[in-house]
């Protein structure tokens, strides 16, 4: 498990990696920086540099830096996943 630094060093990492990309894939078009730019901030959410940045915010404050042993852990859900069965109307 990344702690918030590594986190959100590697956030940074995609999303300059989404600039790079966004903006050679698109390097023909006159708006390829701006496409560079969305694919930055998709690859910078995805990775969880929002969060971190979210989390960080919510402890400035709050007026904590970190956890506290004696709380507990509060769990945020980021995704939902859907699964879907097909039945064929045979049992068996």
């Amino acid at each position: 498990m990344l702690n918030g630094r590594q986190q959100f060093g590697l956030a940074l990492s995609a999303a300059l990696a989404g600039l790079a990309w966004g903006y050679l894939r698109h390097r023909g078009d006159r708006r390829a920086m701006w496409f560079g730019v969305i694919q930055a901030t998709e690859w910078f959410i995805a990775y969880g540099g929002a969060a971190q940045v979210l989390q960080t915010m919510r402890e400035a404050l709050d007026g904590t830096r970190g956890p506290d042993p004696d709380d507990f852990e509060i769990e945020r859900v980021t995704r939902t996943r859907q699964i879907v069965s097909e039945r064929t109307g045979t049992d068996g």
